[in-house]
């Protein structure tokens, strides 16, 4: 089956079973290494992606499901001006993070701070509890989601 989809603001195209996971797509097709194979069961949250500024799952995704979406992975994020406020609300929450669980962490941010600059804290506690990982206090977590909130703000509207 042919897939056509935007990935990381590029159109790009492949053939592959229609049964694949989208995770395993991403990775051995596109080489999107920041996606992590954790759980393959939607619990650790380290294969999330944005699909339309939705975060999803992508272990759970059949890559069918990814035709004529646009599609962002931390290979690409990283490149954008905003990716800077999420690193920067990190790092003033002290929110250290394991490689594990930093590119999936900051997609939920991105995608949290795509459809609302000022999110309230249950939006906030939502994106931060998407990725289970231990390496970092979920509290300095939320904090850094926060902190990235204002100054993406401050950022925009000066």
């Amino acid at each position: 089956m042919i897939i056509s989809f935007f990935l990381n603001g590029q159109p790009v195209e492949s053939d592959t079973p229609p049964h694949r996971k989208a995770v395993d797509f991403l990775r051995e097709d596109f080489q999107m290494k920041s996606l992590h194979i954790g759980c393959s069961d939607a619990l650790c949250g380290s294969c999330l992606i944005m699909v339309d500024d939705q975060p999803i799952l992508s272990c759970m995704l059949p890559a069918f499901e990814l035709r004529f979406r646009d599609i962002w992975t931390m290979e690409g994020l990283s490149t954008l001006k905003g990716f800077a406020d999420i690193t920067a609300g990190f790092k003033g929450a002290n929110a250290v993070l394991c490689t594990l669980c930093a590119p999936a962490r900051a997609l939920a941010v991105e995608s949290l701070l795509r459809r609302t600059l000022r999110p309230t804290s249950d939006q906030a506690r939502e994106a931060a509890e998407s990725v289970k990982c231990e390496c970092c206090s979920i509290r300095r977590v939320l904090d850094g989601i926060l902190r990235a909130s204002r100054i993406r703000e401050r950022r925009l509207h000066g």
